[in-house]
């Protein structure tokens, strides 16, 4: 039943690479350890960093749509590299939300004052996220 080491070493061929075959190496870190090399992605995800104060206070909102708006505007956001978005039906959609919820979400992230919104006839609106909103207060505590 035991191996001799032996053996067990004689045909170190058995274990060898093949030429053309990928070996993950790790990198010394600064403290001279070395860490797990790094996996890409896949697939579609939500980019962060996304300020939680942002989302707590979109969650507050009345209704869903303002959440859902905020999520997919963060979503184009990652995607685009910026916090300037022109907001489209067709990535709205992705995420459940109609036209009208839509007018109804925006609506609500800007008077929160998460989102600054350029709005012209027959396009659709260039939405600005807003990174810096200032932490809200604890539910039931009063302001001083």
């Amino acid at each position: 039943m035991g191996t001799d080491l032996n053996d067990f070493f004689a045909d170190i061929d058995r274990i060898r690479l093949l030429p053309g075959q990928a070996v993950l190496h790790s990198k010394p870190g600064k403290n001279g350890t070395c860490s797990p090399a790094k996996t890409r992605v896949t697939g579609e995800f939500l980019k962060g960093p996304i300020p939680l104060p942002w989302l707590s206070a979109a969650s507050q909102l009345a209704g869903k749509a303002p959440l859902a708006v905020g999520l997919a505007l963060w979503f184009e956001s990652g995607r685009r590299r910026s916090d300037e978005v022109t907001l489209t039906t067709a990535i709205l959609n992705r995420f459940g939300v109609s036209r009208k919820a839509k007018y109804r979400g925006l609506n609500a992230l800007e008077k929160a004052g998460l989102v600054n919104v350029v709005r012209s006839l027959h396009h659709n609106p260039v939405v600005t996220l807003i990174r810096s909103v200032p932490p809200l207060a604890p539910p039931g505590s009063t302001p001083s």
